[in-house]
């Protein structure tokens, strides 16, 4: 454990601790404000989510935007519509008070596609509420969680003015990777100064208490390809001499690990930063990850947040439907992707895995690649956003040193430089990149009241950079 001194420590448990904080003089109202509202909520809620804003089908990119442009601009935002080469991003914008800090919060409008749509109990892109929940591809990732901050600034205009400057950035590429994020941030980064960013994305713990994580790791997702004969050959005819690109890739691809399951490509581990002292104490307090009965322990939160990992997530070569179909496939293919530990960088891990597959004749393809991120957890904007959660749920958040999964946070944290929290509002049980999406009314409710008591809470504690 950490020496009694460690900050990071000393911060963690005192937002640990059993000893309940002080509701939020300024909040009762503010969500009370909230709670008149609730069916025009929902109602904008539904509006987003009919829009089939597919990120790998960007028809309808401009549409969803266009959206929450209109619903930031009745929230009394200032808004602007910025292109990039590829959908366009959102920029909405509450001026600061004099001396009050700014909060920036991110979004995304685009969604993952629907598909299988024949699991839906109803269609993806007409939301539908039932069970206390809105149904809907979107409805939870992210749609209703960036709505959340819209709402929240509707209220706190209506309780008397928001105590801080607030800044909206919603983009509509994150789910294939932010391709054009980082350019229109480093572009418009005076237009997006700010003491501290925060992000609502991804589901809150199992066990209903909300979250603050400091990190993500990266990704690089890559394409590998084993070219053989121009067409498919038949087995008896050419089995056996022919190429066989299926067993090539199959063969080349096992060999990237060991029986144990660690990476076998030299230099693969070389830069990543071990988990301190502190950030292990951290994980050591957290719930176990995943279902019970099913391997997780809390040892399993040093791998999803300090380690990286390489995995197949699809393959593909030759016939796979009903009967049989004797041929030698003449290609094969399959999707790989890295999660990237602190300190390891995209570029070089795609550099290593394009040479060993190379030297076995596969050729390889980036689809993306998202840099790693983290911010300490002793930044000061931790300890007041920690007391907003617990006035808006009733329960201290858990501290996260990283995010297992990627999220555009290294635009933050590197090219504004700025404290980056990412704090859910989903559900755990929200179905998001799957069929039956849906968001729980109380859910939404309670991310309303998040983001509103966050800027009360920064506006009292008077924190900035």
């Amino acid at each position: 454990m950490e020496r009694p001194g460690s900050k990071l420590v000393v911060a963690a448990a005192a937002v640990l601790s059993s000893k309940p904080m002080l509701e939020l003089p300024a909040a009762r109202a503010v969500f009370d404000a909230i709670a008149t509202r609730d069916e025009a909520i929902v109602a904008a809620l539904i509006e987003l989510v009919d829009i089939p804003s597919v990120a790998a089908a960007p028809a309808r990119l401009e549409e969803a935007a266009a959206a929450v442009g209109r619903q930031a601009a009745a929230a009394g935002f200032a808004v602007e519509l910025w292109p990039t080469a590829g959908a366009p991003v959102v920029f909405a914008e509450i001026p600061a008070p004099d001396g009050a800090p700014v909060l920036l919060f991110y979004g995304h409008y685009d969604v993952q596609p629907a598909e299988p749509l024949e699991a839906w109990r109803s269609p993806p892109f007409n939301a539908t509420v039932r069970d206390g929940a809105v149904y809907g591809r979107g409805a939870g990732d992210n749609k209703g969680q960036l709505l959340a901050h819209i709402e929240a600034m509707r209220a706190l205009r209506a309780a008397g003015g928001c105590p801080v400057g607030v800044k909206l950035l919603v983009e509509g590429e994150e789910e294939v990777g932010s391709p054009n994020l980082a350019a229109i941030v480093r572009e418009k980064a005076g237009r997006l100064r700010c003491d501290v960013a925060i992000t609502a994305d991804g589901p809150f713990h199992a066990d209903g208490r909300p979250m603050i994580v400091f990190g993500v790791r990266g990704l690089v997702y890559l394409e590998a390809v084993a070219e053989g004969a121009g067409r498919d050959l038949h087995s008896g005819s050419h089995g056996g001499w022919a190429p066989a690109p299926a067993r090539t890739l199959i063969q080349a691809l096992a060999d990237l690990w060991d029986e144990t399951g660690a990476v076998t490509v030299p230099g693969f581990y070389d830069d990543v930063r071990p988990a301190t002292a502190a950030e292990l104490e951290l994980a050591r307090r957290l719930p176990a990850p995943g279902p019970a009965g099913r391997g997780a322990n809390r040892d399993a939160w040093v791998t999803l947040m300090f380690q990286p990992n390489l995995n197949i997530s699809g393959i593909a070569a030759g016939y796979a439907g009903a009967g049989m179909q004797t041929i030698v496939p003449a290609r094969a293919t399959a999707k790989l992707d890295v999660r990237l530990a602190a300190d390891q960088d995209p570029d070089r891990i795609y550099g290593l895995l394009r040479r060993r597959l190379a030297a076995d004749g596969i050729e390889v393809r980036r689809i993306a690649a998202v840099p790693p991120s983290s911010t300490p957890v002793d930044n000061p904007f931790t300890a007041p956003v920690a007391r907003a959660l617990e006035a808006a749920t009733g329960e201290p958040p858990w501290l996260q040193p990283r995010l297992g999964g990627t999220t555009p946070d290294f635009v933050f944290t590197r090219i504004l430089a700025v404290p980056s929290l990412i704090v859910p509002y989903g559900p755990p049980d929200m179905h998001h990149h799957a069929p039956n999406e849906r968001l729980a009314l109380t859910a939404l409710r309670r991310g309303v009241r998040s983001s509103a008591a966050i800027c009360l809470a920064l506006a009292e504690s008077g924190t900035a950079r």
